[in-house]
This record gives structure tokens, sequence and C-alpha cells, in this order.
């Protein structure tokens, strides 16, 4: 790689902003509908590649991170993946985490995440929790809802 290879768009790291919008029968991510369980070809049309793939010790399951999203997911079959995990924090120890914390947005019904989570009841086609440590939102769990 050469010093000037910058000035390449093809060796420029993409900043990509990730838009997650749960609406009572559907979810989108940058406006493209998903639905859990899902795979891993699905997430990298949306996602792109992960940029690690680590086995998960003493078990069959591996983690998906996507760093530069402070996104990630862990499965033993790539083909049906049951969550995503958005990471807002990753100074608390939740396992395999990415470099970076997530910072797209998160909508439900079309208001802030915040104020209508709960109205995610048993009901919708996935499943929607915070994860709380020490009094704050460190991470989004969404994915597939075992009631339906």
């Amino acid at each position: 790689m050469g010093i000037f290879d910058w000035r390449n768009p093809k060796n420029r790291k993409k900043n990509r902003s990730i838009t997650v919008q749960c609406n009572p029968g559907e979810v989108l991510i940058n406006g493209i509908e998903i639905s859990f369980p899902t795979n891993y070809g699905e997430l990298t049309g949306i996602l792109g590649d992960a940029s690690r793939i680590e086995p998960i010790q003493q078990s069959n399951n591996e983690v998906y991170l996507w760093d530069e999203l402070g996104i990630y997911c862990s499965t033993n079959d790539p083909e049906k993946m049951l969550m995503l995990l958005f990471v807002e924090d990753n100074r608390y120890g939740l396992g395999h985490q990415p470099q970076k914390n997530y910072t797209g947005d998160f909508f439900v019904d079309e208001g802030s995440i915040e104020a209508h989570i709960g109205n995610v009841g048993l009901d919708r086609p996935y499943m929607l929790r915070s994860i709380i440590k020490e009094g704050k939102r460190v991470a989004v769990a969404l994915g597939w809802n075992p009631s339906i």
C-alpha cells in the first residue's frame, strides 16, 4: 500500500450509518426488511462482511462482529441467526465485543426507542430488549420472538 493510496475511493474506510426501524409487523435496517431468524448472507447484504468471525470457547458457536458498526451476533449456524446485539457502550463485559460502539439510530413505531420500547409486546414478529448495566442502557438486543 503506497502513501497516496487513500486517494483511491476503494481504499478509504466507509463511515456508514445504520438506522433500525421497528414497526408493529416488521424490522427495517437501513430501509431493508429483515426477519428473524436471519442468515449471514442477508446480513452481509445490509451490513457488509463481518470484520471478524471468532469461535466461542467450549461451544459450537461463533461470534460475527461488525467492529466499525458496533454490532455482533453469535450463532452455531450462519443460516439461522436468531439475534443481533447493538452495543452502545463496549466498556461493559458483554462477551465478545465490537471494537467501536453502535452510534446509529434506533426507532420503535417511528419514535425514539427510549419512549416506545414498552410498546413491543409478545405479539410482534421480533423481540426487542435493552441490556442495562449500572442503570444505563449499554446494548439493545433485537431478534427472534419464540412466542410467535
